[in-house]
């Protein structure tokens, strides 16, 4: 991970954002923003309802978001794919909001919306990783808990 890097850990809940600079976190340039997938399976409920009058399960959703596909009709698929492609997107503009260039750095995407991304965003596979263990981040922080203490000699 050399040169400029984003990490986006996009979980249930949230998004939170941290540079990296030759493997060095950039202290001042973390953020946490409210729009994790459960938003994005609130959108795509609220579109189905809009759109054609019907409530949708959310596993349903989530089997959308997972997979890329669901077993119901296309007409209701469609209008689950739409929903969930344009939240896609919506992460990508919050991205950019905080300074994200593809053309500068590489972008590393953690979480479970890591799926989202993969199955329904637009972006250049060669400049973006989407690391599918969605506890990636959990064990990063585990490393840096480890590594501080043997540091400390504890």
């Amino acid at each position: 991970m050399t040169g400029l890097s984003m990490i986006a850990d996009i979980g249930n809940g949230t998004v939170n954002i941290i540079f990296v600079s030759n493997r060095k976190v950039i202290n001042t340039k973390t953020y946490t923003e409210k729009m994790g997938v459960n938003q994005c399976v609130k959108a795509a409920s609220n579109a189905m309802m809009n759109k054609l009058g019907v409530t949708v399960d959310e596993t349903i959703i989530q089997s959308m978001i997972r997979y890329g596909t669901a077993d119901i009709d296309s007409e209701y698929a469609e209008v689950l794919r739409q929903a969930i492609s344009e939240y896609a997107e919506s992460i990508f503009a919050l991205l950019r909001k905080y300074e994200y260039d593809p053309k500068m750095m590489r972008l590393y995407i953690t979480g479970g919306g890591g799926k989202l991304i993969e199955n329904f965003g637009s972006y250049d596979k060669d400049r973006v990783t989407i690391i599918g263990d969605i506890c990636a981040s959990a064990k990063g922080y585990e490393f840096f808990a480890v590594a501080q203490l043997r540091k400390e000699g504890k």
